[in-house]
């Protein structure tokens, strides 16, 4: 039906990881999204994704590359998302850290899988932009603070 009608499959979680579930929860959030993955792609449907959880760490961002790419063991290696949500922007994402992170998380986003730099080549590459968004970033964190 989604296919039919031309629609875009939006799913969440794209940032978890099975092994930071707690146990009793009985979930995996990695295999969900594999199985997402498989059955757009066998119905022709275009997947975009977004994050569940307000995370600015290195392994949540490298989760959702991976998934966005759909680079995953079992995968053919073909496709990936037709776009992303970052959700959860809030004044923690400003912070000095988080937002280098983030900004280097973009630009990895936007060369998409082809590209094969590493994290700190792309660092390397946006110091600049981090530092002339500076003042305006810090401006956006105290907004959200009041």
């Amino acid at each position: 039906m989604l296919a039919r009608h031309g629609a875009i499959f939006n799913f969440t979680c794209i940032e978890m990881r099975d092994h930071e579930q707690p146990q009793d929860a009985l979930c995996l959030p990695e295999k969900l999204v594999r199985q997402v993955i498989m059955a757009t792609q066998k119905a022709q449907v275009p997947l975009a994704g977004e994050n569940a959880l307000p995370r600015y760490d290195d392994y949540a961002l490298e989760q959702i590359l991976q998934a966005a790419s759909f680079n995953f063991e079992g995968s053919n290696g073909e496709g990936e998302m037709c776009a992303f949500t970052y959700l959860r922007m809030n004044p923690y994402l400003f912070e000095d850290d988080n937002w280098r992170r983030f900004v280097c998380f973009v630009k990895k986003m936007k060369e998409g899988k082809g590209s094969n730099k590493c994290w700190e080549e792309v660092e390397r590459e946006s110091e600049d932009f981090v530092h002339i968004t500076e003042p305006s970033v810090q401006e956006a964190a105290l907004d959200l603070i009041h």
